[in-house]
């Protein structure tokens, strides 16, 4: 009996920090000052419902990949301050989950990191967590990144690169590995 209860008061714990998490980012859909792209499961499922006659190969692994992911959320900011609040977050998640750095390049004035929580397989991670800060004077932009679900490493950066995010084409080096 012992035992149930510990366990129960674990998962609420776990459910609650989880929580906490996604509340640290959520706030940045108020800030005026940064572009909140969030799509949720929901979305998804409808997505993959559509009935996409294409041949295209590129769309049938966008939809392959969208079947398996519980979210994207995509914060972009040219504010200093509020790229550096991103970034604290960014670090406080990276450290809090334990998540493991994938890469980083630096590359046309931009530093990306990435980070994975690992998944089922090698080639599969739950969750891929992205951050691209410019180093240059008169760029200040920043981008936070977060994917959660079943994701495939191989075929992610598809999604990316459709979706134009800064950071995304060195997303394409993961194909190649």
């Amino acid at each position: 009996m012992k035992t149930i209860k510990l366990l129960g008061l674990m998962m609420t714990m776990a459910i609650l920090s989880s929580n906490a998490i996604a509340q640290n980012f959520s706030k940045y859909d108020e800030y005026r000052e940064v572009n909140a792209f969030v799509i949720n499961k929901s979305m998804f499922k409808l997505m993959s419902n559509l009935d996409l006659e294409s041949e295209d190969e590129d769309v049938k692994v966008v939809m392959d990949i969208v079947e398996n992911l519980d979210d994207i959320k995509i914060y972009t900011t040219e504010n200093i301050k509020i790229g550096k609040e991103l970034q604290a977050d960014f670090n406080a998640l990276k450290a809090k989950n334990n998540l493991e750095e994938l890469m980083r390049v630096k590359s046309d004035g931009n530093d990306v990191y990435f980070y994975i929580k690992p998944g089922k397989s090698d080639d599969f991670v739950k969750q891929l967590l992205m951050f691209v800060s410019s180093t240059e004077k008169n760029d200040t932009q920043s981008v936070l990144m977060m994917i959660n679900g079943n994701i495939d490493l191989k075929n992610i950066s598809k999604i990316t690169s459709q979706m134009n995010i800064p950071g995304g084409k060195s997303l394409e080096n993961l194909k190649n590995q």
